[in-house]
């Protein structure tokens, strides 16, 4: 698949000089993605990945996958966890992998504070061999972009970063605050790539409605500190075995993006499954059919790390 010129451009003046980090619809069952405090708060192994097509039908559309783990460490109050994700559009692709480690504090009978960071690494991959230009020469003899700017292979850039964050959770509600990243290092490259900050506000509230039935509704802002957008999810949880809901994303008439349809099942014990579908509410509408968001969810579901076993000991009368 090669990327129009065109689209090229409006990827290098969106993706990488603003909003550079993936979009997600069903943030609400993943906050250690965009919060390393969040790790070890579930009080057992959690392991959630996620597969996102967004614009479904635009030829170099964005496509992401993401996977973390993360559990308590409950020798020192805290929590840890690890993060990967991979993206690409079109000629661009980005993938990173990074360790977090959390301080948990319990605030009282309120609920538990925890304090997290995490370091990684962040790889950045430009292939000039999907690029056209519309002085270019693409023939089976002659391979040529005529513009110095543009690669004819692939060229990359890579570099450090941390991520920061605070996460609080009481009975009925939750919020956090986070920043990614906080600090990164140089990517020196042709291509003028660089990591800007992003900062994430997560909040939710649980309702209960009826037995069995919990209303919550929760929401993520996020900024680069020159634009904001805002999720605003409403999700009916029956049985904490079905969901259903739907979520606005944008902020204002001038910014309107998407409305997402969501619903997930409880296939066992363990074992979460949900699904997105974001209807496009911008220009892009046009020309996609729409966003596919897939999460499957493991969580082990009991204590883990909780000392040692009591020691065994055997009583005479039965040897």
């Amino acid at each position: 698949m090669r990327l129009p010129f065109s689209l090229l451009f409006v990827f290098v003046m969106i993706r990488l000089q603003a909003q550079q980090t993936p979009q997600y619809s069903l943030y609400a069952w993943n906050p250690y993605q965009f919060n390393p405090a969040y790790a070890g708060m579930e009080s057992t192994l959690t392991i959630t990945g996620v597969y996102r097509q967004q614009w479904s039908g635009l030829e170099g559309a964005p496509v992401s996958q993401y996977c973390n783990a993360h559990l308590p460490v409950y020798a020192i109050s805290s929590g840890a966890g690890i993060r990967v994700s991979n993206e690409s559009a079109g000629a661009h692709a980005r993938s990173h992998v990074s360790l977090s480690y959390n301080c948990q504090i319990q605030a009282g009978t309120v609920g538990v504070l925890s304090v997290g960071t995490s370091l990684g690494y962040q790889q950045y991959v430009l292939d000039g061999a999907r690029l056209r230009a519309p002085d270019g020469i693409y023939t089976d003899s002659d391979f040529s972009h005529n513009d110095a700017l543009l690669p004819l292979g692939k060229q990359s850039a890579a570099t450090l970063f941390a991520d920061a964050g605070v996460y609080f959770r009481a009975e009925k509600w939750s919020a956090g605050i986070s920043f990614q990243p906080v600090l990164s290092g140089a990517m020196p490259s042709d291509f003028g790539v660089e990591l800007l900050p992003h900062g994430y506000l997560h909040a939710d509230y649980r309702v209960v409605i009826t037995e069995g039935a919990v209303f919550i509704p929760s929401i993520l802002v996020k900024t680069d500190l020159v634009k904001t957008q805002a999720d605003i999810s409403a999700v009916i949880n029956w049985r904490e075995s079905t969901f259903a809901g739907f979520s606005f994303r944008g902020f204002g008439n001038s910014s309107k993006d998407a409305f997402v349809l969501l619903g997930g099942l409880k296939m066992n014990e363990r074992t979460t499954i949900l699904y997105a579908f974001d209807v496009s509410r911008s220009s892009l509408g046009s020309v996609s059919r729409g966003s596919h968001e897939l999460l499957l969810r493991y969580s082990l579901n009991k204590p883990v790390g909780v000392g040692k076993l009591p020691p065994v000991i055997y009583n005479p009368r039965f040897f």
